[in-house]
């Protein structure tokens, strides 16, 4: 995916300006800088296109995981993965919860009383059930301890080497 002379402006302010971006099918991209930058506001654009940049084939086709992004915090896992096995197909619910080593968390537990990590773990499994080619995360990680970290790194990496015609 190529956008050429990208310029993006928030309140006044412009965060870009006629950049090109790139982004290659079946790889993991990062986009690098410091906080309050626009990476976040960037993220959001490809969904919302607020700058009449991003064309409709990219808008429609994007799953946007954030910090922000929210799933239900009133059920339990067993609950959640019932839900989404009546809506989604069983087998990409099945390789994506074994990717994401599901099983270690209790089925039982309402997801509001998991872990932060859990709780990302989970919502990666939701969005990405929406199977869009574009798939962009925008601080999934943060406040995660090494090892959950580590551990949704790896999925991204085993999930995008099973996905390579995704965008990540």
């Amino acid at each position: 995916m190529n956008i050429s002379n990208y310029t993006l402006r928030v309140k006044g302010k412009t965060l870009l300006q006629n950049t090109n971006l790139h982004f290659s099918n079946g790889r993991i991209s990062h986009i690098l800088g410091k906080n309050g930058v626009g990476k976040s506001q960037l993220a959001k654009d490809f969904l919302l296109n607020n700058s009449g940049r991003i064309g409709k084939d990219v808008s429609q086709n994007i799953s946007l995981i954030s910090s922000s992004s929210n799933i239900p915090n009133d059920v339990s896992k067993d609950f959640l993965i019932n839900f989404l096995n009546d809506k989604f197909d069983s087998n990409l619910i099945s390789r994506i919860a074994v990717l994401l080593n599901l099983e270690n968390i209790d089925g039982k537990v309402l997801i509001k009383n998991l872990s932060d990590g859990q709780k990302q773990k989970l919502k990666l499994l939701s969005f990405l059930l929406e199977d869009k080619k574009i798939i962009v995360l925008d601080e999934i990680t943060n406040a995660l301890d090494k090892k959950t970290v580590m551990e949704i790194h790896r999925f991204l990496n085993e999930y995008i080497h099973e996905n390579p015609e995704k965008l990540l």
